[in-house]
Order: structure tokens, then sequence, then C-alpha cells
């Protein structure tokens, strides 16, 4: 009896973490000209809007539960860049890029922190202006974010 009240405990212990994580929630971000479904905990922290010279560009998004940061934005103050050369201008200071697209119309750039502790990603693409997205997290929690920044992406994508 006590091997089956021990078992049981174990059970209860290893469900434990599985009941607690709810899925998470979604909803839609229309800035800086584009449209992407982000996760409401960016909508319950702390939303700012991106301004240069008193324009707004986009807004900017962080999570101190998850230490991430988000940036959607328009560029309408340099129409013959590529989107690439936009966005990698914009996470540079990140890093070590490990992946890339450069293409007319998409601009692509992923990589690390010098010291590896942070990811970065980030998207461009020129419509009729170009719009984008970068976001920055820490790397132990890469394996939680990564599938929030590929559906994040794909709904970026959308837009084009």
């Amino acid at each position: 009896m006590r091997a089956f009240g021990f078992a049981f405990g174990l059970l209860a212990l290893s469900a434990l973490p599985a009941v607690a994580k709810e899925p998470i929630k979604w909803t839609v971000s229309v800035s800086g000209g584009s449209e992407i479904e982000i996760p409401v905990f960016f909508k319950d922290d702390d939303g700012r809007e991106l301004l240069t010279d008193g324009v707004s560009h986009g807004t900017t998004f962080s999570s101190k539960e998850y230490g991430v940061y988000l940036r959607q934005y328009g560029i309408f103050d340099e129409p013959d860049k590529r989107p690439f050369e936009y966005i990698k201008e914009k996470t540079s200071s990140e890093g070590k890029a490990t992946y890339t697209i450069d293409k007319p119309s998409l601009g692509v750039i992923s990589g690390t922190t010098p010291d590896g502790t942070r990811v970065f990603y980030g998207m461009c693409q020129k419509r009729i202006i170009v719009t984008c997205f970068d976001i920055a997290y820490d790397k132990k929690k890469q394996a939680v974010l990564d599938p929030i920044v590929e559906r994040i992406a794909r709904s970026f994508r959308k837009n084009g």
C-alpha cells in the first residue's frame, strides 16, 4: 500500500507541469504598416510607441516574464534600401548572424549575441513601404520562444 501511495504521488507530481501550463493565447497587433499575431503576454506587459522625430513608426513590446523584446515597425524614410539592409542595420548590434535571406522583397536575419546568451530574429518585407519586425530573447528560453517566433513570422509574411 505504501508503494502504491508513493507511485501515485510521483504520478501526480509529474502531471503538475502539464496541468499548470496553459496554451498561449494570441491577439493581433496592427502597427507600422503590418499586422502580426502576437501572444497576449506582450499586450499585457509593456507596449510603447516607436517614435522618430515625433513620427510614429511602430510599436515595441517586452515581457519581463519571458525576457523577450519585440519591435513591429515600418520604414518610411529610406525607400532605396533592400529589406535585408534594413533588418541587418536594426539587428547588427545584436551580434553574429547565423542565418540570412537577402531577396529584393524580403530580408531575414537571425543569430546570437557574441556571448551566446541571447537569440535575435528579424524580418523585413517590401510592398508599398518596407515593414519589419524583430525580436530578441534569452537563449535559455529558446525552446519556448522559437515556436512563438515562427508563428509571428508566418503571420507577418501573410502581409506580403
